[in-house]
């Protein structure tokens, strides 16, 4: 679906006023989602992916949620000094105790 990577852009903060709603609308796409998400993981944007795993990949079905397992294990177990700032290695824990 080639409006998600736009839709994924207003949870960049969930703070923004549109950011629940469109939370809501990613929700009902969790297979599509993935690579989408997988993108967002690529970049550098340490905050985003904070927002991403907090209050989308949490959500998703196992099904999807285990298509990001290789990311959240290295998150986890290896963090960058930006990822232990942000936190995304206890995220990463928790999404992982999950699957």
């Amino acid at each position: 679906m080639p409006l998600l990577p736009g839709l994924l852009e207003w949870i960049q903060d969930i703070n923004w006023p549109v950011a629940p709603s469109v939370l809501k609308i990613l929700l009902t796409f969790p297979e599509e989602i993935v690579p989408h998400v997988q993108d967002v993981f690529s970049s550098n944007d340490d905050n985003w992916k904070w927002f991403i795993m907090h209050f989308l990949v949490i959500e998703l079905p196992v099904e999807s949620k285990v298509q990001f397992k290789e990311y959240l294990t290295r998150v986890s177990e290896t963090p960058t000094q930006n990822e232990l700032y942000e936190e995304l290695d206890e995220i990463a824990k928790e999404i992982l105790e999950t699957l």
